[in-house]
C-alpha cells in the first residue's frame, strides 16, 4: 500500500511539473549595431519574452566590421544562430550556400500578409524565386538641394515629376565661373555604384538579365543612361572633375554650398540638420525614359537552416520585422520602415509613419517613402562583388574622363560574363 501510494506521488509530480513547466526554447538572434540598435533588439525582446513564455529570445550582438566573417564562420562550425541579421547585398551569397531557411511554409501556415511589406524589399530577398528573409527597413536615394542656390538662380523648387532635361537645366543655371573657373556646380558626383545605377535603370538599362545568365550593362539603354550622368561632370561640366574637387568628398562639397544638388540617402538628413547653413530640401529623382527609379535596399531576418527551433524562431521573426519591432526601431530614427501603410491594421502601421516624419527639414520628407513605389533592388546574386570588383575598376578610366562608357564596358563583358556562366552552371549541380 505504501508504494502504491509513493508510486502515485511521484506520478503527481512528475505530471504536475510536466503541466506547470513547460519547456523553455531558447532563440538566438545575431546582429549588428551601435549602443542604441543594441537596446533597441534588448527592448523588444524583453517584451516579446513577456508575452510568450515558451519562448525565450535573446540578442547576440556581432560588432559590423567582423560580422560577415565571423556569421560565415559559424555556419560552417554548424554553430549558427536561429535568426540572423542581413542585407540584400551580401545575402545572395549566403543563401547559396543553404544558410537560410525559406519561409513560404510559415507564411501559408500562418495566413500571414507579406502586403504590408513594400514589394520590392521582399523581391531583393528571394533566392530561387523563395522568399527567405522579412525586411527591416529600406534606404533608397532622392535629389537634394540647396533652395538658397536655387533661389539665387532664379528657380522654383523642383516638380516631383521634373524630367533629366529638367535636372541638367537646373544644374546648368546653378554652375558659376569665375576668371574661367568653375567656383560652384550644379550637382555632386560620386562613382560608388549605388549612385550611378539610378541613371542605367531609369533609361530602360539593367546590370544583367533576370535570371542573371547575360551581362547587360553594355547594352545600349544602360551605356546611354550611364554616359549622361558621366556627361554632367565631363560634357556639360556641371559636376566637378576629380581636379576640382580637390580631394573633398561629394558630399562635402554640397555641405559646404559649393554645389546645389546631390543625390543622396537619408542618412545624411541627421547631419544636414545639425551642419547645413542653408535652406535645403528633397525630390524624388528626375524621370528618364523608364521613370524615376531609384534603388530599393535595405536589411531583414532570415531563419538559419541549422535552427532546431524554426517554429519558435518564426514567432520571433514575425514579431520583430512587424509592427512592434518597426515602431521601436523607427522612433529611434535608425530606419526607413519596410512596412507601408496596412489597411487591416490602421493604428499600428499609422503609428509607424507618424514616428518616422521627423520635425522639418526636409518638408517634402514624404517622398523617402512614395519613391519606394517604383524602386528596384540592386540586381546582385551569388558571386556579385567580384563582378563588381571587375566593373568598378573597369569604369575607373570613364570617371576620369579618359575613355567612353561603351569602350569600358564592352571590354570587361567577356570576364563578367565568365562569372555569370559560371553561376549558372553551379546553380544546376
Amino acid at each position: 500500500m505504501k508504494r502504491w501510494i509513493l508510486t502515485l506521488g511521484a506520478l503527481a509530480l512528475v505530471l504536475g511539473l510536466g503541466l506547470g513547466m513547460a519547456r523553455t526554447t531558447k532563440v538566438v538572434v545575431a546582429g549588428w549595431g551601435g549602443e542604441s540598435e543594441i537596446a533597441m533588439y534588448n527592448e523588444l525582446l524583453k517584451k516579446f519574452n513577456a508575452t510568450h513564455p515558451n519562448i525565450k529570445a535573446e540578442f547576440m550582438h556581432i560588432p559590423a566590421k567582423d560580422y560577415w566573417t565571423k556569421i560565415t564562420a559559424m555556419f560552417a562550425a554548424g554553430k549558427a544562430p536561429d535568426i540572423f541579421f542581413t542585407n540584400n547585398i551580401n545575402f545572395p551569397a549566403l543563401a547559396s550556400k543553404g544558410v537560410a531557411t525559406p519561409l513560404e511554409p510559415f507564411i501559408k501556415k500562418d495566413n500571414y500578409d507579406t502586403g504590408i511589406f513594400y514589394k520590392g524589399i521582399l523581391e531583393a530577398f528571394k533566392y530561387n524565386g523563395q522568399l527567405m528573409a522579412l525586411p527591416r527597413d529600406i534606404s533608397n536615394l532622392v535629389v537634394y538641394y540647396n533652395r538658397d542656390m536655387l533661389k539665387a538662380a532664379g528657380l522654383p523648387d523642383p516638380d516631383p515629376n521634373w524630367t533629366w532635361d529638367d535636372f541638367l537645366r537646373y544644374a546648368k543655371a546653378l554652375t558659376k565661373e569665375e576668371g574661367g573657373k568653375r567656383t560652384q556646380w550644379g550637382v555632386s558626383f560620386y562613382t560608388y555604384f549605388l549612385f550611378w545605377e539610378p541613371w542605367v535603370w531609369s533609361n530602360g538599362g539593367r546590370w544583367y538579365t533576370p535570371d542573371h545568365t547575360k551581362f547587360m550593362l553594355n547594352s545600349p539603354a544602360s551605356v546611354e543612361g550611364l554616359q549622361f550622368y558621366v556627361d554632367l561632370r565631363w560634357k556639360y561640366h556641371v559636376a566637378p572633375t576629380p581636379a576640382e574637387a580637390a580631394d573633398r568628398s561629394a558630399y562635402s562639397l554640397f555641405l559646404d554650398g559649393k554645389t546645389g544638388m546631390i543625390v543622396d540617402g537619408r542618412w545624411r538628413v541627421p547631419s544636414l540638420k545639425a551642419k547645413a547653413k542653408f535652406d535645403w530640401d528633397i525630390v524624388p529623382f528626375p524621370k528618364g525614359k523608364a521613370g524615376s527609379i531609384v534603388d530599393i535596399d535595405g536589411s531583414g531576418w532570415a531563419i538559419s537552416s541549422q535552427s532546431r527551433n524554426k517554429d519558435a524562431a518564426w514567432e520571433v521573426l514575425k514579431y520583430l520585422a512587424g509592427p512592434e519591432g518597426s515602431l521601436t526601431f523607427t522612433k529611434g530614427g535608425l530606419i526607413i520602415p519596410a512596412i507601408g501603410f496596412d489597411p487591416k491594421n490602421p493604428e499600428a502601421t499609422n503609428a509607424i509613419l507618424k514616428a518616422f516624419f521627423q520635425p522639418p527639414p526636409p518638408r517634402h520628407q514624404q517622398y523617402f517613402l512614395t519613391v519606394n513605389k517604383t524602386a528596384m533592388p540592386t540586381e546582385t546574386f551569388e558571386r556579385w562583388s567580384e563582378a563588381l570588383n571587375l566593373i568598378s575598376k573597369a569604369l575607373s578610366p570613364v570617371w576620369e574622363g579618359k575613355e567612353d562608357v561603351k569602350t569600358a564596358l564592352d571590354k570587361v563583358a567577356p570576364q563578367v560574363q565568365k562569372i555569370l556562366d559560371e553561376v549558372q552552371a553551379a546553380r544546376k549541380k
